[in-house]
């Protein structure tokens, strides 16, 4: 499966279009609005219950228009909603409408905030989600503002990748104020926020790295019979571990190991794919009801999902009505938050899937031939970035499939780009 380096996102052009929200299929049109859902209309912004904001509760940005990749450029409106676990949506802000849209890089862990980033500019801002204020960040020329996130827990901070000879893992203040170098040669750089905030999981080349906040390498945590692909991690799978994907000596296939940060020795999560097996490789997993989902994507950028049984048999799960690619976003309780997309036709839906019982509830479902809901960042730990190239006819477009939660598409990336 490859992985492509990050540093490449520097010259990237890139759009967003993800998940969200509450109710049933829009109708067309570029001004077309999300549907009613059964918990009732949008409510304002000052009605939020920020106390009972948690795990389950989804940002999510809405776009009906279309991207210039894909045909003649659609303006349209852009909204950001807070949704409940129940689909009920608060309407933060509304923008006019655009040809150009930003997207949300992430939402704090204080609740408050999100990061805005405009590809097309490279801007990033800051919004206070309780009253709809924007703050300017200016970063340092040489800082990716693309893959620029909050720092944990509770997002005081940012960490960003900086392109200085080598990459560099860097944290900034608020205002973009460069304020530690924390690791230098980080591997792809694709790093994962640990609850407490203290350390950094970093990719390496026969493992992973552990990185303090303070900056410096903790420690190395290798993997037993990793090759020259290294690991990548994948999130915290709980606060003393943490979930990679890796690439054995020989193997063609990723495989998910639980990788102690005390340095103790790994243990495999799933077995080790050959050549024959319906599952691909895995770069994620989730739990649910007490399964296990695997999140899967071929060398051509499908995605798919597996559910692994007793002695490591597999079946492959599959939304009721999804036609397109599905991405698992969170888990909560028994269901899944699965995102539906169609990377090259740049649009994207969302949808809560309960596997055990195979029921859906879909929150949006992108008018035919729009863009959808550009972003979504569920609330709760962060994920890795990992950037998977999808081939298209009209050039590929790289679907950037778990940021710190979000997910979107970028068209035009990697063009001749090396791969992993």
């Amino acid at each position: 499966m490859p992985r492509n380096i990050h540093n490449k996102l520097l010259i990237a052009v890139t759009i967003s279009i993800s998940v969200a929200l509450g109710g049933v299929p829009l109708a067309a049109g570029a001004a077309a609005r999300p549907a009613t859902s059964a918990a009732g209309q949008a409510s304002p912004r000052a009605t939020v219950p920020w106390p009972r904001v948690g795990p389950g509760w989804v940002l999510a940005e809405y776009w009906p228009g279309r991207l210039a990749f894909i045909k003649k450029a659609i303006a349209a409106p852009v909204t950001l909603y807070l949704i409940s676990p129940a689909g009920h949506r608060y309407q933060i802000r509304r923008w006019p409408s655009t040809k150009q849209p930003f997207y949300v890089a992430d939402w704090s862990g204080d609740k408050t905030r999100a990061l805005l980033f405009t590809p097309t500019s490279g801007r990033l801002r800051q919004l206070t989600l309780a009253t709809g204020r924007i703050s300017p960040i200016t970063l340092p020329a040489e800082v990716s503002p693309f893959l620029a996130s909050y720092t944990r827990p509770a997002g005081q901070g940012l960490v960003a990748l900086r392109q200085a000879g080598t990459t560099q893992l860097v944290r900034l203040s608020l205002t973009g104020r460069l304020v530690k170098l924390l690791a230098s040669g980080s591997r792809d750089g694709t790093f994962v926020y640990s609850t407490d905030g203290r350390t950094l999981a970093v990719g390496g080349a026969s493992g992973l790295q552990l990185v303090s906040t303070n900056g410096g390498v903790v420690r190395q945590l290798p993997v037993p019979r990793t090759g020259s692909s290294g690991c990548l991690p994948s999130r915290w799978w709980n606060s003393q571990t943490i979930l990679a994907t890796c690439v054995a000596t020989g193997a063609r296939h990723d495989r998910l190991w639980l990788v102690p940060a005390s340095g103790a020795r790994p243990t495999p999560l799933t077995p080790q794919h050959g050549r024959h097996s319906p599952d691909p490789g895995d770069i994620d997993a989730w739990t649910a009801a007490g399964a296990l989902y695997l999140q899967s994507t071929t060398s051509s950028g499908r995605t798919l999902i597996f559910r692994e049984g007793v002695h490591g048999a597999l079946r492959a799960i599959r939304p009721p009505g999804s036609a397109f690619e599905n991405w698992i976003l969170a888990a909560h309780g028994s269901r899944l938050l699965v995102r539906e997309a169609a990377p090259c036709r740049g649009t994207s839906s969302l949808r809560w899937f309960a596997p055990a019982t195979g029921r859906g509830q879909t929150l949006i479902k992108a008018p035919p031939g729009r863009a959808g809901v550009l972003s979504a960042v569920p609330y709760g730990p962060p994920t890795a970035n990992i950037v998977i190239t999808v081939g298209c006819s009209g050039g590929p477009a790289s679907p950037v499939l778990s940021s710190p939660g979000a997910s979107g598409f970028a068209p035009g990336l990697f063009r001749g780009g090396s791969g992993r």
